[in-house]
């Protein structure tokens, strides 16, 4: 992260910490404000959705669902690489709660990865696409860039 101004490094906090206000209200609309018209988006069973309209939707479908009380804490900015147009790459791990899946098994209290890019809009970033990923910390202690 060091390629990055503090001014950046800022903005993409903001913008972490507005979604994270947002996720734990279950506030969608104050989510998807965060994003550009044309987002897609990868959930962590893989669905893809295109445009902010299909992604409000299907998140609003699950936190009907599922994840009214689900929380979310912001743990770590693991990267921000810059992109060509100002636009960056940002890994983030984010503490979750935890919920009960459609087929009735409770995924439990854990860690997800996320992707994000953040495109610049006025001053400020928008989210232009993202794809989140639960962290298997069995598999996880096993990375081997990590031994």
């Amino acid at each position: 992260m060091s390629d990055v101004s503090d001014s950046t490094k800022a903005k993409v906090r903001a913008v972490l910490h507005r979604w994270e206000a947002a996720w734990n209200a279950s506030d969608m609309t104050a989510m998807w404000q965060l994003a550009t018209d044309d987002i897609h988006w990868v959930n962590v069973v893989g669905m893809h959705w295109r445009g902010k309209a299909e992604v409000q939707k299907a998140h609003q479908a699950f936190f009907d669902q599922l994840f009214k009380n689900r929380t979310c804490k912001l743990e770590d900015i693991e990267s921000i690489e810059p992109l060509p147009g100002g636009a960056f790459v940002v890994v983030v791990r984010w503490m979750m709660g935890g919920y009960r899946r459609p087929n009735g098994i409770m995924r439990p209290p854990g860690r997800d990865r996320m992707s994000l890019v953040l495109v610049p809009r006025g001053d400020d970033l928008a989210i232009a696409h993202g794809a989140n990923v639960p962290i298997d910390e069995d598999a996880e202690a096993h990375n081997p860039i990590k031994r």
